[in-house]
């Protein structure tokens, strides 16, 4: 309803995963969507909007802090959409590391990464895993968890998401009641910092500005505080 695709126009969805925000806007005869996504498991679903929607469908893999250089400037887009956080196919795929219940390989790549979960827990020193731990997961015990992983890799490395996740909840305290996993804000850390999703945000809202006309529309969902206050203190 806020972008309203009933009247037509072309839009941006720098998130696509699944399809499903691209697919709804096409079902509208007059728009166009320029689709992007970092994640090579994203293709598949593109490939069948494309061949659905061959004239007013495109897709490009690639990161949304690219936005303003795969975009034409001229192309004057109704709206820039970015729905942030995993796709439900990324956490479905126990291969990726992404669920706590993983016990596949501690990747947690989303696509075009520097580096892995795994890397960032079995190399870096207790302080440092302590400082990503509290900044980006906003995790208050975070020096007790990045010890207790030092303390744990000493023996041997740490393989998969579901090892990781007993490594953080055996520092939670037994008597509290989680409504959700203990290990939620460290993995989220940890995900933030492999595809630097925080500072990606921040490049993705420049982009969008700089290809919108007035009157064009950004939306953003967020789904955690960091990225909330990032997005209100940039609008």
């Amino acid at each position: 309803s806020i972008i309203s695709p009933q009247h037509g126009g072309t839009f941006i969805d720098c998130t696509f995963g699944g399809g499903g925000y691209s697919e709804a806007i096409l079902k509208f005869p007059n728009t166009k969507v320029l689709a992007i996504d970092r994640d090579e498991c994203t293709k598949k679903h593109a490939e069948n909007l494309i061949k659905k929607f061959p004239s007013r469908f495109s897709f490009f893999k690639d990161k949304f802090s690219n936005l303003d250089k795969i975009i034409d400037s001229n192309l004057n887009p109704k709206a820039v959409i970015f729905d942030l956080g995993l796709s439900s196919f990324q956490l479905a795929d126990h291969n990726r590391g992404f669920s706590f219940k993983s016990k596949k390989s501690l990747s947690m790549q989303m696509g075009i990464n520097k580096y892995s979960a795994d890397q960032v827990v079995n190399t870096l020193d207790s302080k440092v895993l302590g400082n990503i731990f509290k900044i980006l997961g906003e995790e208050k015990e975070g020096k007790i968890i990045a010890n207790k992983i030092v303390n744990y890799r000493r023996k041997k490395l740490i393989k998969t998401a579901e090892e990781l996740s007993k490594i953080i909840c055996s520092t939670k305290k037994q008597n509290k009641k989680f409504k959700t996993n203990p290990s939620t804000k460290a993995f989220q850390a940890i995900r933030s910092l492999v595809n630097e999703e925080l500072s990606e945000l921040i490049q993705g809202l420049i982009a969008a500005t700089k290809i919108l006309k007035k009157g064009g529309i950004i939306i953003v969902i967020t789904f955690q505080s960091l990225e909330d206050r990032i997005v209100k203190y940039f609008f």
